[in-house]
């Protein structure tokens, strides 16, 4: 115990010590002459210290101001030997763990990786215990398999790992082999599995038993890990909050290491953040957020403490995303090349080829695509070739417990062979006799029965057939009687009012205001006519798919003043015309001719059941910005309940003496859906008649809460 107390005060001391020496920088100096400094110091305060308890956390301090360069091994086997020499299991864990992770980060020494981490293995064994550096030191080596593209193998050791640590209950060991599985899924493209595992693994992170570095370290990595898949799969508004908790995991990482002076890996991860933020961006067209990324990310180019790994290639890559975007295709063209100097990566590459062919230069586009196509034959190659390996040890195995099964089967069956083979045979041939006397007899049964369901089948298709030709007939009769019926009404009364008062007008009889009159009679009647042909033809040609919708972009308040103004002649005298429009500027995506018939249509109805009172258009944005309803109120007679559901039904009238076929209302409604939109009546409105024309739009929902106005 008191041994214990001298190595923590000791501890306590060295650390700070490392932290004066810190503040003793100056701020405004670079990062690397403030990390030179500090090694500097601390290689001198090593030099004068022999006490271990001293020296391994200057050596574990040195080696990470050395991160992943070759000075670091010297470093992290140095305070492996110290440890070993106190017995520290703690520093012993962490130095053989960033060994592991250092050859993890170089490409190709999976013989150290595993070196490293199986003395971490052996060492737990012994103790009897299972640390979170042995399941860092699997992850290590599961997913050094992954990216050398042996993926059946980094599969297997995967899930090695998570039934070790879901047998143990060991909640670090379950997040780090879900992290694994995620970049597994991620790696094969399965971008939607990924983003679902990687979420598992970060709800997971408050039950883990670590530091809160590590906690807030993993956190960040993994969250980058799920940003960079949702980027890919994922809608905008989904992927942005992904986004934000993967900033928001950044931030509490660069407190965190800001408070133990360990900043220098945190600029990494902004710049990465930045490039990612400006590839999610760049995806959506919304170039101008990415610019606003791609300069914070700028701010990291040049800086040798973030230079050098694939985040630097990560910003290369968006960079000339973002050039082939704003057309200059020579400067996405130029990055992509740096990126190619220090990897070649099957989607780097289809992107070269592809700026290359809009630049025209189809000999070098051509050159990457057969490279593209070389990689894949080899990488499904080597796929092959690891599953007949595969295969074949199994089926050497399979062959050699055959074998062995088979010799013990044969000495048992040569003894009872002389006995049975008689009986089996006399056995054999009444079976055989049976069975084709049974076969001859399923075989008639199942012909006849086949016969019977056909004929059947038929007859029953038949008779379906002759119940819908029946119907259609009866409600195509029902459909003439009814158009004949309503257009010989509808066009015989305009036609008489124009003929009549048109003989009054060549008789020349009255005076001039009757004449007025008369004409004004006939231009009504002609209009009444014109309106009852267009819909006509409006309805039989959305019938067929023959009539056309232009959209554009459109101001709905001066749609609404248009059909205002196209109705105001038809209003009764004692009725009031009114427009209510919400306090927010709306423009919608639509059809203004098929717009204006719907709101004309609406107004003219309520105009003609309207005696008195007043006749609203109105609209009102969602307040999520994503549909605006359009409303037609009047004081008017209103429709009966039991009549609401069938007014939207052809040639259905609530007044037969009221002008009109009865179309307006079906040929909004078939409008209406063609604007992908709906169209309904206000059931609660017991004042006259409201119906609403619901038409989407694409507000942002900020912008909709706000009250809105009356205008008259």
């Amino acid at each position: 115990m008191r041994a214990c107390n001298i190595y923590t005060n000791k501890c306590f001391l060295v650390t700070f010590i490392l932290y004066v020496m810190s503040q003793y920088s100056l701020s405004a100096q670079p990062d690397s002459l403030l990390i030179s400094h500090k090694i500097d110091s601390l290689e001198s305060l090593l030099s004068v210290s022999s006490d271990p308890h001293v020296r391994i956390p200057v050596l574990t301090r040195l080696a990470d101001l050395n991160n992943q360069t070759p000075v670091e091994v010297a470093w992290l086997e140095r305070c492996y030997e110290e440890a070993c020499r106190i017995d520290s299991i703690p520093a012993v864990y962490f130095a053989l763990l960033n060994l592991s992770r250092h050859y993890y980060n170089e490409y190709g020494l999976r013989d150290s990786i595993l070196y490293w981490g199986r003395k971490i293995d052996s060492i737990s064994k012994s103790r009897n215990e299972y640390p979170n550096a042995l399941f860092d030191a699997k992850s290590y080596s599961c997913q050094d398999l992954l990216w050398s593209g042996e993926y059946e193998a980094a599969l297997n050791e995967a899930l090695n790992e998570y039934h070790l640590a879901s047998e143990i209950g060991h909640p670090y060991g379950l997040v780090r082999c879900t992290e694994s599985l995620g970049l597994i899924y991620k790696r094969l493209r399965r971008d939607s599995v990924a983003v679902v595992v990687f979420q598992e693994g970060i709800d997971m992170l408050d039950d883990m038993d670590c530091s809160e570095v590590k906690r807030r370290e993993t956190r960040m990595r993994m969250s980058a890990y799920q940003a960079e898949c949702a980027t890919r799969v994922c809608p905008f508004e989904q992927a942005l909050g992904i986004f934000k908790r993967y900033e928001a995991a950044v931030d509490s990482m660069a407190v965190m290491t800001m408070r133990t002076e360990t900043f220098a890996h945190i600029k990494r991860e902004y710049w990465l953040l930045y490039s990612s933020y400006a590839d999610l961006y760049i995806r959506e067209d919304m170039l101008a957020e990415a610019r606003q990324m791609l300069a914070k990310a700028n701010k990291y180019v040049g800086n040798v403490v973030v230079e050098g790994d694939y985040v630097e290639n990560t910003y290369r890559a968006t960079l000339a995303h973002y050039y082939r975007k704003t057309g200059n295709l020579s400067k996405a063209a130029q990055l992509m090349e740096e990126i190619f100097k220090t990897e070649r990566i099957p989607i780097d590459l289809q992107f070269q080829a592809e700026v290359l062919e809009e630049q025209g230069r189809l000999s070098e586009a051509l050159v990457l695509y057969d490279e593209l196509n070389d990689m894949s034959l080899q990488r499904n190659k080597k796929t092959f070739i690891r599953q007949v390996n595969l295969l074949r040890a199994l089926h050497e195995l399979k062959n050699k417990e055959e074998q062995e099964h088979e010799m013990q089967v044969n000495k048992e069956r040569m003894a009872e062979k002389q006995r049975q083979i008689l009986f089996l045979s006399v056995v054999f041939i009444i079976l055989l006799c049976l069975l084709y006397v049974l076969l001859l007899y399923y075989q008639r049964a199942r012909r006849l029965k086949n016969e019977l369901l056909k004929e059947k089948h038929s007859l029953l298709e038949s008779e379906n057939n002759l119940k819908c030709e029946k119907a259609k007939a009866e409600e195509a009769s029902r459909m003439k009687s009814a158009f004949i019926a309503n257009m010989s009404h509808e066009i015989r009364t305009p036609l008489n009012a124009i003929v009549g008062f048109s003989d009054l007008l060549v008789d020349g009889s009255g005076d001039p205001d009757e004449a007025d009159m008369y004409a004004s009679v006939i231009k009504n009647n002609t209009e009444q006519l014109l309106n009852l042909v267009n819909d006509v033809l409006d309805l039989s040609r959305m019938e067929t798919g023959d009539l056309n919708f232009k959209f554009d972009d459109y101001s709905l308040t001066e749609c609404c003043q248009r059909a205002l103004d196209s109705v105001r002649h038809r209003i009764p005298e004692g009725v009031e015309l009114t427009f209510t429009p919400d306090i927010i500027p709306v423009t919608l995506h639509t059809d203004k001719l098929r717009l204006l018939q719907i709101l004309t249509n609406l107004l003219t109805n309520s105009a003609k059941f309207t005696q008195k009172g007043e006749i609203n258009l109105s609209y009102k944005v969602d307040e999520d910005g994503k549909q605006v309803h359009i409303s037609v109120t009047d004081t008017g007679c209103g429709i009966p309940k039991e009549k609401q559901s069938s007014v939207f039904q052809r040639f259905e009238k609530l007044d037969d003496y009221k002008p009109g076929a009865g179309l307006g209302l079906s040929i909004c409604t078939l409008i209406a859906d063609r604007l992908n939109g709906t169209f309904a009546i206000d059931p609660t409105y017991e004042n006259g008649a409201r119906f609403i024309f619901t038409h989407p739009c694409g507000m942002p929902s900020s912008t909709c809460n706000r009250q809105t106005g009356e205008v008259n």
